[in-house]
Formats: structure tokens, sequence, C-alpha cells
């Protein structure tokens, strides 16, 4: 990881832990077990939403960030949003929230196996573009599980790009979309116990990355 990668991370980790702590960070259930189906056929069940309270959603021109995801093993995509992509949402929240102008994310899971979209809003563009620069930074490592792709879109809410691409929402078993909620229950204070270790990781990292360059000098 980058130094300067570390240290916006680092950042943006001391602020969505006051934002935690103050209880600006909502986890909506509402959409919860909710499937989205785009126009081309592909449908993504929302397993997670985030919001930050008190965002000024009149500042800015409002931009979404589109994050796709599809991994190269398909017959294991099934298990990976268990084993991966679950726990990740309890450690990456608080490293998004706390990026200048953000406003909400949308984690969708393909119905396909191996496939997942993640539709975050930013009061700007260039809010949009700087995370998805520090997250592609963060991802170099990991090109050889899949494709990921980003796209900024200058749509105002999450709600005005999906109804401009004629998205339409279908209600998923009732059972099942209660087990998610039942599931989501205590995540946010497990984000704030697993973002202090992720926190503690990468201010390791970026000391360790200052003392080689001072060395190399």
């Amino acid at each position: 990881m980058k130094l300067r990668t570390a240290l916006t991370f680092a950042r943006a980790a001391i602020r969505s832990v006051q934002y935690l702590l103050t209880d600006r960070v909502q986890f909506p259930r509402d959409r919860l077990g909710d499937v989205l189906e785009m126009p081309d056929g592909d449908a993504f069940v929302v397993y997670r939403e985030t919001t930050l309270e008190g965002s000024d959603e009149s500042s800015g021109n409002g931009a979404i960030l589109v994050f796709e995801v599809e991994v190269t093993n398909r017959t294991k995509g099934a298990a990976l949003r268990e084993v991966l992509f679950d726990p990740f949402a309890n450690v990456a929240t608080p490293f998004f929230v706390g990026m200048p102008g953000f406003r909400r994310k949308l984690w969708l899971a393909g119905e396909r196996p191996g496939e997942f979209l993640e539709l975050y809003e930013w009061e700007s563009a260039e809010n949009a573009e700087l995370f998805a620069a520090v997250l592609g930074s963060l991802l170099e490592p990991f090109a050889f599980a899949g494709r990921a792709s980003f796209d900024v879109v200058a749509d105002g809410s999450v709600d005005d790009y999906l109804a401009a691409r004629s998205a339409t929402w279908r209600d998923e078993d009732e059972a099942e979309a209660e087990d998610d909620k039942e599931k989501d229950r205590a995540s946010p204070w497990r984000s704030v116990a697993f973002s202090l270790l992720f926190l503690a990781a990468i201010v390791v990292v970026a000391y360790l990355a200052t003392k080689r360059g001072t060395a190399a000098e």
C-alpha cells in the first residue's frame, strides 16, 4: 500500500469513528433483501445500506460512483459474499464514510454467483473520483482475482441513477429479507471494532513505509 493511500484511509477512518460514535452513520434496513433488476437482465440483492446523516444534499451537483466486481472463479462465487464481502463491509465502512463528500452507499450481490455491485452517492464528481483513485490503488494487488471497474456518473442521487436506467425493484422473499435484517443489526458496532484494528494496521504500514523512504535517502 502506498504511503499516500494509507494516510488518506487513516484520516477517513478517524473521522468515520467519530461519526459512528455520534450516530451520524446509519444502516437502514428497509431495502435489505430487495432485488434490483437491471434492463440487461442482471439482478442484484441488497445486503447492506449505509448513509451519513447530516450530509448536505444541497451542496454540489451530486455524483454516483458505480463499482462493479466480477470474480474469475464463479464456482466459488456463491460463498464469496459470506466469507469475504460481508466481513469486508464491516471493515470498509468507516473508510469511505469519512471520505469528503460521502452521502450514501448500497451494497449489492448478484443473483449470479461472483457478481457484486456497489453504488456510492457523493456530493460531487471530484469526491467520487478521489475515492475511486484511492480504492483502485488499494485493490491493485488483488487484480488476479477478477475484474473490477469504476464509473463516475453525474446523477444527483442513487435513486436518480437507477431511474435514468429504467432499473426496477422486486421484493425478495419476506423470510429471507428478515434474516438479512437480523444479521445486520449488530454490524455498526462491529464496524467500529474492526475499523480500529484496521486503522492500527494502516498506521503501522504508513510508519514502515516512511522509515523505508527515510533510510533510502
